[in-house]
């Protein structure tokens, strides 16, 4: 096994960081499994496929147009359905985001075919050198982005007054609630950022691979274990996870062959469940992962 494999797994968990950090947010702020945000990613591929049909652009700077409107929809789709069937009882917004997975998939199929289709870019097939070591551009594009992104949202979360109102919103919604914090506002901005988020996750992805309406699954997939290898709800966690997704998949992969790069990474998964259910670097602030009766 090559060092420059490995490193290039490291800096493809950037990637892989990217798309788990708007499942583990969702998770970790709403106490909400999205089961639609593979196909979120999908969607923030596609919408750039459209843009960069009918404007000639890096696809990296679609997300100009692509991020907001996906953070829009989102937020609407939070407050209009999910925040609604959130009052309930938590089954139901599972229930409803798997429904939203299905309805997605064939949307995509029915819009762009079942044929996979990638953006291009110039850092998207090209190689640099970093200390004697050729990597691939988009793994260092996609590192870069994961680092500038997890570093901002811990900012956010942490060091302003709405990261603060995030925090007492995931801690204790009913005491946050008296304090004149708005739930569902929260809610709706945070299920949007982190549907930004995954739709810059997916222009990446994109790039770097393809996007096929099928791969939904597979992305949400990715992205449950990388959360919880990270810590449900840690902005850090999600980097390290990412990155020790990407490590073992590429180790595994060059010693065994890349069809045992999944089943490796899911066995890693189990025994850290076994060993730290919490994840490496699950916050404190979360408190316990408690079930039941959402607040309305």
């Amino acid at each position: 096994m090559s060092v420059e494999a490995l490193v290039n797994g490291a800096l493809l968990g950037g990637l892989y960081a990217l798309v788990a950090l708007g499942l583990s947010l969702v998770f970790g702020i709403m106490r909400v499994v999205n089961l639609a945000h593979g196909i979120v990613v999908l969607a923030g591929a596609y919408a750039a496929i459209v843009v960069t049909r009918v404007v000639q652009v890096d696809p990296l700077l679609t997300f100009v147009v692509v991020g907001p409107v996906v953070f829009l929809v989102a937020a609407l789709t939070q407050r209009l359905l999910l925040q609604r069937l959130l009052g309930h009882s938590l089954e139901a917004p599972l229930v409803a985001t798997f429904g939203l997975l299905l309805v997605g998939q064939g949307l995509f199929t029915f819009g762009f075919g079942t044929a996979p289709l990638s953006l291009d870019a110039p850092w998207g097939r090209s190689g640099v050198t970093v200390l004697g070591l050729t990597v691939q551009a988009v793994n260092v594009v996609a590192f870069a982005l994961a680092v500038a992104v997890v570093v901002g949202t811990q900012l956010v979360l942490t060091r302003t007054r709405f990261g603060t109102a995030l925090r007492a919103s995931a801690a204790d919604p009913a005491t946050a609630g008296t304090l004149g914090i708005d739930i569902p506002l929260m809610h709706a901005l945070t299920f949007g950022a982190a549907a930004a988020i995954a739709a810059l996750a997916g222009i990446v992805y994109g790039t770097a691979f393809s996007a096929d309406p099928n791969a939904g699954l597979p992305l949400l997939v990715l992205g449950f274990t990388v959360v919880v290898m990270g810590g449900v709800g840690s902005v850090p966690g999600t980097l390290v996870g990412g990155v020790l997704v990407g490590v073992v998949s590429v180790a595994v992969g060059g010693l065994l062959g890349p069809v045992y790069s999944p089943i490796a990474v899911n066995l890693l998964l189990l025994v850290l469940l076994l060993v730290r259910p919490r994840g490496i670097a699950r916050p404190a602030w979360l408190g316990p992962l408690r079930i039941g009766k959402a607040p309305a």
